[in-house]
């Protein structure tokens, strides 16, 4: 019985663990995304300071 109880809870521990690393891969994801995206609106804004003749 408690072999059983052990062996629930360590599958349940890794079940958990696996949910956490897909968390975790999907945050990645968005992180680069976002930094991604971060740099495309320093290039614009950059482009655009320039046409306006602004310092940088």
């Amino acid at each position: 019985m408690i072999t059983d109880l052990n062996s629930y809870r360590h599958k349940q521990k890794l079940a958990h663990i696996n949910e956490l690393v897909k968390h975790l891969t999907a945050v990645r994801a968005d992180i680069r995304r976002l930094k991604m995206e971060e740099c495309q609106l320093r290039n614009t804004i950059r482009e655009l300071a320039q046409e306006l003749d602004w310092p940088e």
